[in-house]
């Protein structure tokens, strides 16, 4: 009997232990996050915080209108889709990446709002490379005052390093500042919305390095997107 009721007080103490805390805050001083609803990075987000977001997780398009907090899959495609962009009042996904700062390819279409998608065969100029470099822009991207904000990559290897392993603690600006996030991600793109704000796209936080790499939250970095409060300057 004493042993049984052991057991039992046992197995109530271990069903009352909390998982541990998710390491991403849903809000920081200066930013909002959200994350993918699944265990993959986001590679591009487009829309608005207050209203709707798309996130594509390469092979996966996610909808929110709650500011993340649910999200609805409303494509999928074995082909990469790297981007949304708005053109004329139409989404586009892209599925090419032009030296990692440029949106091509158009391959699929929406005409309300991301809820639904077809498949573009058309072509169309604006989306070939002589014209995305100057308006499909990822990274980096420019603000209606002129400044560009661009990842900021810090090579491991020394402060004059250019090449080799590289960490991504925020966005650099070409005025000169540098704005460090709250926590350490592999940063994948840029986005600017219609009030200003700056959208940042990329991995779950990461808590180890080099040969003891691991993400914080997730095996395979789900995805992490920050938001700034305010139009940056």
């Amino acid at each position: 009997m004493k042993t049984l009721l052991f057991c039992g007080l046992l197995l109530g103490i271990l069903s009352c232990e909390k998982p541990e805390s998710d390491t991403v805050s849903p809000e920081y001083n200066d930013w909002y996050t959200v994350k993918s609803p699944i265990d993959r990075e986001i590679q591009g987000v487009w829309g608005d915080y207050n209203k709707t977001l798309l996130i594509t997780t390469v092979d996966r398009l996610f909808r929110s209108t709650d500011q993340g907090k649910n999200w609805q899959q409303v494509y999928r495609q074995s082909l990469g889709m790297f981007g949304v962009v708005e053109h004329q009042d139409t989404l586009f996904t892209l599925n090419g990446l032009l030296n990692s700062r440029y949106l091509i390819n158009a391959d699929n279409f929406s005409i309300d709002d991301g809820k639904t998608w077809q498949q573009y065969t058309r072509r169309n100029p604006i989306f070939e490379p002589s014209s995305a470099t100057s308006t499909f822009a990822i990274n980096p991207v420019t603000a209606s005052t002129g400044i560009s904000y661009q990842i900021n990559q810090v090579f491991l290897g020394g402060p004059t390093a250019t090449t080799g392993a590289f960490e991504t603690p925020g966005v650099a600006t070409s005025d000169g500042r540098r704005i460090d996030l709250p926590q350490l991600h592999q940063l994948h793109s840029l986005y600017l919305d219609k009030q200003g704000r700056l959208y940042i796209s990329g991995t779950d936080a990461v808590c180890g390095r080099g040969q003891n790499f691991a993400f914080c939250n997730s095996q395979n970095g789900r995805g992490v997107v920050y938001i700034s409060k305010k139009p940056l300057p």
